[in-house]
């Protein structure tokens, strides 16, 4: 069988064309969550963003079809950048759990878009894969293979519920309290045994 032939480099032309797409993107994004930190997602739009860069309306339509998209394209980084983090820390629970947290309280705007606090929407449907990634470094973690133990939703969902309470101010402002919190409630996760988990799924 004849292998394939060597797929062609792109043009230098075209390689600075993807250069140009890509800053523009990330100018883009970046401007999305400068307005949110300092006036709320409610207030991004395509044309407050675009007065924002200083470009017409029009301009940040040539790189996303709409606000929809633009946070969708936020959510999707913040979920591969937490579980990039996660991934980082170290190999025990506790350490990528610590991780989750730090992410969730060193970048509010951006954690609130991915799980939609504070009234903000994007559709879960379409960040499935990224999202899942978080739970695989869970699971890694606990080494277990099967995605769905109850374990991995026990450790997300207590990281979660803490970073959400502090965001709606119902936590204080004091990150190693909620370290402890987080650290005991994982302790005791770990220590509960493991209840058989029956049914199909």
């Amino acid at each position: 069988m004849t292998p394939p032939p060597p797929e062609r480099e792109p043009s230098p032309s075209r390689q600075r064309r993807e250069r140009e797409r890509a800053a523009a993107r990330t100018e883009i994004l970046q401007a999305a969550r400068d307005l949110a930190r300092a006036e709320g997602w409610e207030a991004v739009s395509m044309r407050r963003l675009a007065d924002r860069i200083g470009y017409s309306a029009n301009y940040a339509y040539r790189y996303f079809k709409g606000r929809d998209d633009i946070l969708l394209a936020l959510v999707k980084d913040g979920f591969v950048r937490l579980a990039a983090n996660m991934r980082s820390s170290g190999t025990s629970v506790r350490a990528a759990a610590a991780a989750y947290l730090d992410f969730a309280l060193d970048e509010p705007d951006l954690y609130q878009v991915m799980y939609g606090l504070g009234g903000v929407h994007v559709p879960a449907a379409e960040t499935v894969t990224e999202g899942a990634e978080v739970g695989a470094v869970i699971a890694d973690a606990l080494g277990i293979a099967d995605p769905y133990d109850d374990r991995i939703a026990r450790i997300w969902a207590t990281a979660h519920g803490l970073a959400a309470l502090h965001a709606v101010r119902k936590l204080p402002d004091d990150r190693d309290r909620l370290h402890r919190l987080l650290a005991a409630s994982v302790d005791d996760l770990l220590r509960t045994p493991q209840q058989p988990q029956g049914g199909a799924r």
